[in-house]
């Protein structure tokens, strides 16, 4: 396989941005990832992908479910400071002030553009990263605009 045309191509696949937030085992977890798509009309079903050497494929492995904040344009500032672990301080990670979700209680951040409070039906692990496929039980929009788009970042994940 050429190598360089694999990683070229597979970085032109477009992907939104997004931070899944979960709790498990009294643990908060907020990550920023971007391999998600729809996968179903009836029911509504999401399918994302997460390393599954992270805490975050941990925490919504035994939570069976998770929460997908959908980031808006210009907020790659908020992006970022979920690339690492952060622990909740009060009604706020990394300093961004969240609010409960309605159904399962975690963090959804009302700045962002929306989000999808999910429930895991099934997950795939064949590779480094595992496809959870998860129907949505609720969904609201936040007070972000449009979506941000990995292509707009300057970052690359994938290849």
């Amino acid at each position: 396989m050429d190598a360089e045309a694999k990683k070229h191509l597979l970085r032109q696949i477009p992907h939104a941005v997004y931070v899944i937030t979960c709790q498990a085992h009294g643990q908060t977890v907020a990550s920023t990832v971007t391999w998600a798509t729809q996968a179903s009309f009836e029911p509504p079903l999401v399918a994302i992908c997460l390393k599954r050497d992270s805490a975050t494929y941990h925490a919504v492995q035994a939570a069976q479910c998770f929460v997908l904040n959908f980031l808006g344009e210009g907020q790659k500032d908020l992006a970022q400071k979920f690339f690492k672990h952060v622990e909740p301080e009060g009604f706020t990670l990394a300093g961004v002030p969240f609010q409960p979700s309605p159904t399962f209680r975690f963090p959804v951040f009302p700045d962002m553009a929306g989000h999808l409070e999910c429930r895991v039906l099934s997950a795939v692990e064949k590779g480094d990263h595992g496809v959870v496929v998860a129907e949505c039980l609720e969904a609201a929009k936040g007070e972000g605009k449009g979506i941000l788009l990995l292509s707009t970042t300057g970052w690359n994940y994938g290849g």
